[in-house]
C-alpha cells in the first residue's frame, strides 16, 4: 500500500477538493508502516517531489507545521481543479515561448568584482548579483534607485486558500517559512514590495507555489494598504561562463489586504537575460 493511499481515499469520499490537516507521525504510525521522513514526504518544492500516489492521485501535499501543544508537523492534501498549474509554476509552459536576451550592466565592473570570486553563487548570492547588475530592476521596470534586499527565515503563523473553488482555508501554524529576498522598488510612481523566490537549476523544472505565497503571506500584516504587492518567480540556469536569468513577474489578487487563493497566483509578464562571465 502507498504511504498517502488513506488519506487520498477519505479524501475522495468527502468529495472535497481540501482535506482536514492530520500529524504526519501519528498517520503513518496508524498505517504501521513504521518511521519515515517528515520532510521527504511532505515538503514539496518541485512537481518532481511528490510521490508517485499523489502524483496520479492529482493531490497536492502542503506541510503545515504544528498546532500549539502537537508534538509533530501535520499535513493536509488538496486536488487539482484545473491541473497541475494551481499549485505549481511549470517552467516550460511559462519561459519556453519567450526569447532570451543579453543583458549588459549598466554599472561598473569593480561593483561586481566580488561575485566574480566566488566558486559556486548561492540563491541569495544569484539574487544580489541580479540586483546590483541591474537586470532584475531592468526586467520589473523599477526607477533607478539603491535596492538593498532583505532576506530572512523564521517561523510564522497564518491562513492560507488552496484552490479559489472551494472556501476551506489551511492553517500554516508556527512553520518554517525562508525568504529568499523582499525589497521595495518604486513603478509608475508607486511604492511595490517585491518579493522573491529563486531556485538555481541546469534546465527547466518547475516551483512549488506556496514557496512564492508563504513569504507573502509571513508578512501581510506589516505591509502598507496602499503598497502593491509584487510576487516574482526567478528560475535561474547555470551555463558555461554564464547565467540566464528567467524572470516571472506575477500577480495575486489583494482585497481589504487578504490575498486570493494559491490557484490565483499566476505568470503575469516574462522577460528572459543572459549574463556573461559569472559561474
Amino acid at each position: 500500500m502507498s504511504i498517502f493511499f488513506e488519506a487520498i481515499q477519505k479524501l475522495e469520499k468527502s468529495q472535497q477538493l481540501v482535506g482536514q490537516p492530520i500529524s504526519f507521525q501519528d498517520y503513518i504510525t496508524t498505517l504501521g508502516i513504521g518511521t519515515k521522513n517528515t520532510a521527504q514526504y511532505i515538503s514539496i518544492n518541485s512537481l518532481n517531489d511528490l510521490s508517485r500516489d499523489l502524483y496520479e492521485a492529482d493531490c497536492m501535499v502542503f506541510r503545515l507545521g504544528a498546532p500549539k501543544g502537537a508534538r509533530y508537523t501535520h499535513f493536509a492534501l488538496a486536488k487539482t481543479a484545473q491541473g497541475w498549474d494551481d499549485y505549481f509554476f511549470i517552467d516550460e509552459n511559462i519561459f519556453s515561448s519567450t526569447k532570451v536576451e543579453m543583458y549588459l550592466p549598466d554599472v561598473s565592473v569593480r561593483s561586481l568584482f566580488a561575485y566574480q570570486l566566488l566558486p559556486v553563487l548561492t540563491e541569495t548570492s544569484i539574487v544580489n548579483l541580479a540586483i546590483a547588475s541591474g537586470l532584475l530592476p531592468h526586467a520589473l521596470g523599477i526607477s533607478a534607485q539603491q535596492i538593498i534586499p532583505a532576506t530572512g527565515k523564521s517561523s510564522f503563523t497564518f491562513e492560507f486558500q488552496p484552490i479559489s473553488t472551494c472556501a476551506t482555508t489551511l492553517l500554516h501554524n508556527q512553520g518554517q517559512v525562508e525568504i529568499d529576498a523582499l525589497f521595495v522598488g518604486q513603478r509608475n510612481d508607486r511604492e511595490c514590495l517585491f518579493v522573491v523566490e529563486a531556485k538555481i537549476g541546469k534546465d527547466f523544472s518547475s516551483l512549488a507555489k506556496h514557496k512564492l505565497l508563504y513569504p507573502i503571506l509571513s508578512v501581510c500584516e506589516k505591509i502598507p494598504s496602499y503598497m502593491k504587492v509584487v510576487p516574482v518567480y526567478l528560475r535561474v540556469i547555470k551555463k558555461d561562463n554564464s547565467i540566464e536569468f528567467n524572470i516571472a513577474e506575477c500577480e495575486l489578487s489583494r482585497y481589504n489586504d487578504t490575498f486570493g487563493a494559491m490557484d490565483q497566483l499566476r505568470c503575469h509578464k516574462v522577460k528572459r537575460y543572459v549574463l556573461h562571465g559569472y559561474n
